[in-house]
């Protein structure tokens, strides 16, 4: 299964969008679980004419499972809730995007469900996680 995760905005100490997505890449490279069931890349995206290319844009994640979604989904919640105000974080599958928030059972059953097969029962996160689904 593949996925992206795109960083928008910038956070409340004024970090690009592009320094809280290399942050978030980093942080889901670190996360045990996510390591052991994704393979995670930064990738610049598409350069149009007239761009110059090279700033990263989103993070490209292929999950060995569906259930390694909900790991990611936590990760990426968790990261969140370790910064004072972190910019939106969104995850897509197949044109579809769900927008992480906090990390509660229920918001990570919501990502899932919106992006994926539902979860009979979501991993507990270690702070909330939650979305805003979008399709």
């Amino acid at each position: 299964m593949r996925v992206e995760i795109i960083v928008d905005g910038h956070d409340e100490e004024g970090s690009s969008s592009t320094a809280s997505l290399t942050s978030l890449y980093r942080w889901l490279a670190q996360d045990p679980e996510v390591a052991q069931q994704a393979e995670i890349s930064l990738d610049s995206g598409p350069v149009g004419a007239g761009d110059m290319g090279g700033a990263f844009e989103v993070i490209n994640a292929v999950l060995t499972h569906g259930i390694a979604l909900s790991s990611l989904a936590v990760a990426c919640a968790t990261w969140r809730s370790s910064r004072p105000t972190a910019p939106a974080v969104r995850i897509e599958i197949d044109g579809v995007t769900v927008t992480v928030e906090d990390g509660s059972p229920e918001a990570v059953r919501r990502i899932v469900d919106a992006l994926g097969e539902p979860l009979a029962e979501p991993r507990t996160p270690v702070s909330g996680v939650g979305t805003d689904a979008q399709q």
